[in-house]
């Protein structure tokens, strides 16, 4: 399982280097799409910095939850202790 893991990450980690040194070498050359590359790049990094506020509002959100489902059963534990104690005397 962990080896399938690195293999995957080697891949990506690959991937990564060869566009980025793919789109580096077009962009210092000057080719025609230039504008199409630096306009895609743009996209790109606006799209990961919303892909991360979203991770770190759905972060926040799941913590909420937890939150409140552990205090609901925490209630629901300290009622049953409760009528428990009662029921005992």
């Amino acid at each position: 399982m962990l080896s399938t893991f690195h293999k995957i990450f080697n891949l990506i980690l690959a991937f990564s280097a060869v566009m980025s040194g793919w789109s580096s070498i077009l962009l210092l050359s000057n080719t025609t799409f230039n504008l199409e590359i630096k306009e895609v790049i743009s996209k790109m990094y606006s799209n990961q910095k919303n892909f991360f506020f979203n991770v770190k509002d759905l972060s926040l959100l799941l913590v909420k939850d937890a939150n409140q489902r552990f205090s609901v059963n925490y209630q629901d534990i300290t009622n049953l202790n409760n009528k428990m104690n009662e029921f005992e005397k």
